[in-house]
């Protein structure tokens, strides 16, 4: 590609007088980098790597006071997320595509279900947009791309749809808790999937978009209400193993929805809500601050719970927390 041409895309104002007119491929990682590339500079300690590795091009939105190398194209812009919105606009232009935005529950399903060397011609656009321009070189004509997000999406693929439009007719539901089900789907019979009834909708969804080829044993990896249970210390401990569980949920836009549902299905149960930042108090749910993550064992073991739904932090981030065994031996 020309650098003149990349200058129009951007709407870029070239630095320098460079002695090259041309790269072969846009990368924003610098151990990425190959001779002859383009580099979306997005942290400015990674210029000294992108120019080592050959990048024949850097794109800028920060003051460089003095160009290392003015045999390559440095190029300033005025914001570098923009730029690769339209960078990946341009470069998806002329393919044809089908295109849907999902919520974050289906989108978090692809990514677990969908099978690279199976499902090739559907791609995942990842939330950080950046990270895309590894996949772009093997997207082809026809193929699918998802995205979680609707407003991204316009902007890159104006002809897109709504993929969570479908309603199932379920059967034989057997909630044996509220993080594990058993019902049939037409002919086919799901014995204990590791998901909430919450969930069933969203994952006919994706599986059935998939042609029913996955592994479903990869839904462990799913982790809105999944469960961590926990000993009287509030250490991490077996599935199933003690009646005090944990539940993790960082996305705003499940957090009604998740606590409605616990709200109706675990009614004498006792829940406490958590969270270590603010939230929208229109969502009218009866929580309670704490500073940091680091204080949580210390706190659930003075109170009396069943369940613990915390607020704006992720799984893994919870996982980790209460897997930090304590000193004193499980009364367990």
């Amino acid at each position: 590609m020309q650098i003149t041409s990349i200058l129009d895309i951007i709407d870029g104002r070239l630095l320098n007088h460079p002695s090259i007119s041309f790269i072969y491929s846009i990368k924003t990682n610098p151990k990425k980098i190959k001779e002859g590339d383009l580099f979306i500079v997005q942290n400015v300690e990674d210029i000294s790597l992108a120019i080592e590795n050959g990048a024949f091009a850097l794109v800028v939105d920060k003051k460089i006071d003095n160009i290392p190398d003015n045999e390559i194209a440095w190029v300033h812009v005025k914001n570098i997320k923009e730029t690769i919105v339209k960078l990946v606009r341009y470069l998806l232009s002329n393919i044809r595509l089908t295109a849907f935005y999902c919520n974050s529950v289906s989108y978090e399903l692809f990514n677990i279900l969908r099978k690279p060397t199976v499902h090739t011609n559907i791609k995942v656009i990842p939330n950080d947009l950046s990270k895309f321009f590894k996949l772009l070189d093997d997207i082809e004509e026809n193929d699918t791309i998802i995205c979680s997000d609707q407003k991204l999406l316009d902007d890159i693929y104006p002809i897109n749809f709504n993929f969570n439009t479908k309603e199932y007719e379920i059967n034989n539901l057997i909630e044996h808790s509220i993080f594990e089900t058993t019902f049939t789907h037409k002919d086919r019979y799901f014995s204990k999937l590791k998901i909430s009834s919450l969930y069933l909708t969203e994952f006919l969804d994706v599986y059935s978009y998939l042609g029913f080829d996955s592994d479903l044993n990869k839904l462990k990896k799913f982790h809105n209400l999944k469960p961590i249970f926990v000993d009287k210390l509030i250490n991490h401990t077996d599935f199933g193993r003690t009646d005090k569980f944990l539940i993790a949920q960082e996305k705003e836009d499940q957090l009604e929805k998740e606590v409605n549902y616990l709200t109706n299905k675990y009614k004498y149960a006792k829940i406490l809500y958590l969270t270590t930042k603010d939230i929208d108090d229109n969502k009218n749910i009866d929580y309670t601050f704490i500073n940091s993550l680091d204080e949580v064992k210390e706190f659930l073991k003075k109170a009396q719970f069943n369940a613990v739904y915390f607020i704006g932090v992720s799984y893994d981030e919870l996982y980790e927390q209460v897997s930090k065994q304590n000193n004193e031996p499980s009364l367990i």
